[in-house]
């Protein structure tokens, strides 16, 4: 053995003695002992008996000497044994436990440049099945601004635990290091992202409830996703058609996109609402709302009011506008699946005068 034997030189794996090369592996890092198996490290010569045993956060360590009295191992000039007294010493050194929190707060753009996104676009750049999809893909990065917190809970947090604003040298990730007894004897804690006015739109909730397993104190990809407003999941088409009121399908008419003028009054105008969702994921609870004109409102000259016929009368919510009324037409909550589209169908009478306003 050297005179001060190392862990280089003393492990078989990596010995340069060749007695020792016979000796026991050591082990990996990351590696796991079993409760109540044993390991044996390394066996080491006694006349030159200066070792250390590094033990990390161990719950609890039993140390066990043997040795051969007066031994040889077959090594000329080698002796293995107790031939003078000698000195143990032994120590355990552990560091403070902590759960460890993490996970990026990233554009869920799909890696279209932001500069380059589009309202209204459908199709084109935005078939790409990273957009709006709620997982952080290679293709996105992380962005500032978020703040983010560790509380007790999500439903009523009364206690905060960490909290960390998100600057660009952090491109998006956070991590928390909170010592166990800090947490105490929680089942969970909750994770909430918030305060990012540079991009408004979420992806994904603002809130993630971590739950606590047995013996694991790291959890990661606590991720919460975002976009900017061009990137919105929803593009809302309308378009419009003028009719003499008499019709009995609105679907049958033609559409336009451009604008209508010289109206006459005490015709009707039906409208065609496309709602198109454009993200890789189910956009829940959508309602779509269109306030029908009314005079001296926004500059309208005429009142227009709910007119025959009715299109899929189901899709539209108590509150919406009667016939023969002027007010808001609103539609029933619905889900509008990834890549998915509905069409919404109304006609509206054009009043019976037209005046400029006083």
């Amino acid at each position: 053995m050297p005179p001060t034997p190392t862990l280089t030189n003393i492990l078989k794996s990596t010995s340069t003695t060749p007695n020792n090369q016979g000796t026991y592996t050591p082990l990996t890092t990351g590696a796991s002992i079993n409760s109540g198996s044993q390991y044996v490290s390394y066996g080491i010569e006694n006349t030159a008996s200066n070792y250390v045993i590094a033990v990390r956060n161990a719950s609890s360590v039993t140390l066990t000497y043997e040795a051969i009295m007066n031994g040889s191992n077959a090594f000329q000039g080698e002796k293995i044994g107790e031939t003078f007294n000698e000195w143990i010493s032994f120590g355990v050194e552990s560091e403070p436990l902590n759960y460890i929190f993490s996970g990026t707060v990233f554009n869920d753009n799909g890696g279209i440049d932001d500069n380059s996104a589009d309202a209204n676009t459908i199709g084109g750049i935005y078939n790409n099945n990273d957009y709006f999809n709620s997982v952080l893909n290679s293709t996105e990065a992380g962005i500032a601004g978020s703040r983010v917190r560790l509380v007790d809970n999500c439903s009523n947090p009364t206690q905060t635990f960490a909290t960390q604003t998100l600057t660009s040298s952090n491109a998006g990730r956070y991590q928390f290091n909170i010592p166990v007894t800090q947490i105490g004897n929680r089942s969970s804690v909750c994770i909430i992202e918030d305060n990012n006015t540079g991009y408004p739109i979420r992806t994904t909730i603002d809130k993630r409830q971590v739950s606590f397993t047995a013996n694991n104190y790291t959890y990661v990809d606590n991720n919460f996703d975002r976009v900017i407003t061009k990137n919105a999941a929803l593009v809302l088409e309308k378009e419009q058609a003028v009719n003499p009121c008499t019709i009995t399908s609105l679907t049958a008419l033609t559409y336009t996109k451009n604008s209508i003028s010289d109206i006459p009054p005490g015709q009707c105008i039906a409208y065609k609402i496309t709602a198109t969702n454009r993200a890789n994921m189910a956009v829940n609870n959508f309602v779509m709302q269109d306030t029908l004109q009314k005079k001296d409102i926004n500059g309208a000259l005429v009142t227009s009011t709910l007119n025959t016929p009715r299109y899929n009368e189901s899709d539209y919510a108590p509150n919406s506008v009667a016939l023969n009324d002027n007010g808001v037409v609103v539609t029933n909550s619905i889900s509008l699946a990834a890549r998915g589209n509905k069409t919404f169908y109304f006609n509206t009478k054009y009043g019976t005068t037209q005046s400029p306003s006083s």
